[in-house]
């Protein structure tokens, strides 16, 4: 899915709180980056990547990201071995590395709370690296939260394949695809908790949008085959009450693993039990019984 930057996009709240504060739990780095995982034995094993923002960082201490003579980050540089005729080496990209690391502060502060230092911190660099990548903090809030839902729907995608059709087995594949990224993935999930509760800024809004058509679409597998709607209003109301049962679904499954860290209002519920009860209310949303 393509990334638009938006240079001028502002908070559409402008709210001077954490965005994670009103959600009624304890948003610090030590509650928030406990991998859920280790509380699950049943959790499979999701996507894997060479960094993972939820994991904690390894930060060596913090080079200059200028490079040798000032130059900008990932340009070329002189590289003095050699005789007397310096070769030019190329500063791997950190971009990657900006991502992630904006995943988990994100994910802690919410956006209107973080900050490009705080970021830069958590990746081991300075701010004009980031800057060097990302025009403005919204720029890379789209970037993060683009990241988050793509490694999502590479998890759900994986459970049940395009080429593989749609079934009551299926779906519940879908189900636990998607619960054991949540729980391996806590700080991803809970970014995309803040934004399904509230868009951040209007690209975000629209990342949204584009996330839940794409599931949707999906999702219409699934339902029963029925009787054909008689006329074109039942069949409309029967497409806009089939999208707000799939809807609901989307945040539901991805809030489950937010509501679960410690002092949440789901952290007292036997993982087992909730995995459970989450598959069955998929279930019935999908059936619509």
């Amino acid at each position: 899915m393509a990334r638009s930057r938006r240079d001028n996009a502002r908070p559409a709240d402008g709210m001077s709180e954490s965005d994670a504060d009103w959600l009624g739990w304890d948003s610090t780095p030590a509650a928030d980056d406990i991998a859920l995982a280790a509380a699950d034995p049943g959790a499979g094993t999701g996507p894997q990547e060479d960094v993972d923002p939820d994991a904690a960082p390894d930060i060596s201490p913090v080079e200059h990201e200028a490079g040798a003579e000032g130059a900008p980050p990932d340009s070329p540089v002189q590289n003095g071995s050699g005789a007397g005729n310096g070769t030019t080496a190329h500063r791997p990209s950190r971009r990657h590395l900006i991502v992630k690391a904006a995943v988990r502060v994100f994910s802690r502060k919410g956006f209107a709370e973080a900050s490009i230092q705080e970021i830069a911190t958590e990746a081991g660099m300075v701010p004009t690296a980031v800057y060097y990548h990302f025009a403005s903090k919204e720029e890379l809030f789209e970037s993060a939260l683009g990241y988050a839902m793509d490694a999502s729907s590479a998890a759900a995608q994986s459970a049940r394949p395009d080429d593989v059709s749609a079934s009551a087995d299926s779906f519940k594949d879908v189900v636990a695809a998607v619960w054991d990224w949540t729980a391996e993935h806590p700080n991803s999930a809970r970014m995309l908790f803040l934004q399904m509760a509230g868009g951040a800024t209007p690209g975000t809004r629209l990342l949204t949008k584009e996330y839940e058509e794409r599931h949707i679409r999906r999702a219409f597998d699934y339902f029963p085959a029925g009787e054909d709607p008689p006329n074109r209003r039942a069949a409309t109301a029967q497409h806009a009450a089939r999208t707000l049962r799939v809807r609901t679904m989307i945040a539901m499954t991805i809030a489950i693993q937010p509501l679960r860290i410690e002092g949440g209002p789901l952290s007292d519920i036997p993982v087992p039990s909730l995995r459970t009860a989450t598959t069955d209310v998929c279930t019935k949303m999908i059936e619509g019984r």
